[in-house]
Order: structure tokens, then sequence, then C-alpha cells
């Protein structure tokens, strides 16, 4: 009989399998599909305020698909570390949505993506599923929803369990001078389960676009009740620094 960590990991093989079938079918039958992506080094893997890395540097590779009708899906991969006292690993993540645009000042999109760590100490305890839609006003606001049905959460003498989880942020974009930009953020991300709690996270930077690489520098922080949800050496302010190359 196999493991519920062998059968988690071969759902996900799966849900991959099938999301690139059926993305490979057609962009084979459309004559208005694109394939683009990025490789990123960054100073520190951050998600909500929250490093992946270890508050290490680490590089990142996106590949992506689109079409005309609005479909989107793509590959994500980074070198990850959510646990102090383990080591380094990959995190893997396939994405499938939608986008839209107005021809006007709005666009936006909605995503299913799955995470997983394949080669992590802790096998599939950390894999997981998100939804996640965004707005985009001029692209100088968004706003952000995020939910998730399965979120790992580490809890004492109970070990890992699968919670709800839910989040919503707000970006701002706005032009300083030629192709230097200010950015910020502000969030609020919330882990259900025994005693659920939540916490805020912010930041603010600049950016620098030089065509087809773009230099971005931020200063990031967490409200204190991150240190009760997560590894405590991951959930501080910090500063970041990423170069993104894109192809």
């Amino acid at each position: 009989m196999q493991s519920l960590g062998a059968r988690r990991r071969l759902k996900y093989v799966n849900v991959m399998l099938l999301m690139f079938g059926a993305v490979w079918t057609n962009a084979s039958s459309r004559a208005e599909s694109s394939w683009g992506g990025s490789l990123v080094l960054t100073s520190d893997y951050l998600v909500r305020g929250i490093s992946r890395s270890n508050d290490q540097a680490a590089i990142q590779l996106d590949l992506h698909f689109s079409a005309d009708s609005g479909l989107l899906a793509g590959l994500f991969a980074s070198t990850a570390q959510i646990a102090t006292d383990q080591p380094r690993d990959v995190e893997l993540d396939a994405f499938l949505g939608y986008a839209w645009n107005s021809g006007g000042d709005w666009r936006g999109q909605v995503r299913e993506t799955f995470y997983t760590y394949p080669w992590n100490q802790q096998g599939s305890a950390y894999n997981y599923t998100e939804f996640d839609a965004d707005v985009v006003y001029r692209d100088a606001i968004e706003i952000v929803g995020v939910y998730s049905p399965d979120t790992p959460r580490y809890l004492m003498n109970r070990g890992f369990v699968d919670v709800t989880s839910s989040a919503v942020e707000v970006n701002f974009q706005h032009q300083l001078y030629d192709k230097l930009s200010g950015i910020a953020g502000a969030g609020y991300s919330y882990l259900g389960g025994a005693s659920g709690a939540g916490y805020e996270y912010w930041s603010a930077g600049a950016m620098y676009d030089f065509g087809h690489v773009t230099l971005v520098v931020s200063y990031v922080g967490v409200s204190g009740g991150a240190k009760s949800l997560f590894y405590q050496q991951n959930a501080t302010a910090r500063a970041d620094a990423s170069v993104i190359c894109r192809f």
C-alpha cells in the first residue's frame, strides 16, 4: 500500500502532466500562442514577507505559455530552504490560468498553482495548492487575492496538517524618472487551523528597467504575528535585491 506522501506526490505529478498535455495540444493548434520566461537571481526568496530560502540567495527559472484566448500555463523552479535545520531544496510549481485585458486601463488574471518540494526531507508535507486572482489598473495599482485549501502548517504535538489560508495585498508602482520606478505594497495573510492567526507584511523600494533585464531593490517587513506561524529566522524584516533576465 502506498503511503500518504507517495500518493500525494503521484497526484501532483499526474496533475502537472495533464495540465501540460492540454496546454501543448492547445499551443500546437493555435498560431496566436507565445512562449516566454525569465531567469532570476535574488538575495532572498520571499513570499508574502516570509523567506523560503532561509535568508539566502536563490536562483529561479520561469517558463510560461500564453494564448490570445487568454489561456495561461507555466512552470516555476527555485532553490529553497523552508526549514532552517534542513538542507537546501528545490521548489517546483506548475500553474494554469486565464488572463483578460479590457483594451484600456484594466487587466487581470486568475490562476491555480501547485507547489511541490520533491526532494525535501519531509517528503510531500509541504506540497499545497493555491488559487489567486489579481486586477491591475494602468500598470500602477495591483490588487491580489489568494486562497489555499491545503496550506501546510506545523502544529506542536500534531506535526504537519493541512489548513486553509488566504491573503489580500495591494501593490503600487510609479515612474520616478525615465526607466526608474518606485514600488510599494502591503498585505495581510491568514493561516487557519487550531489557533489560526494572521500577520501583516509590506515592502518599499525601486526598480530600474534596462529592457530585457530589470534590477529590483526593496525593504520587506512583517508584523510580529508572523513569528508564531513560521520559523522565526524566516519571519523578520530584511532588504532584498533581484536581477531579472527575461527571454
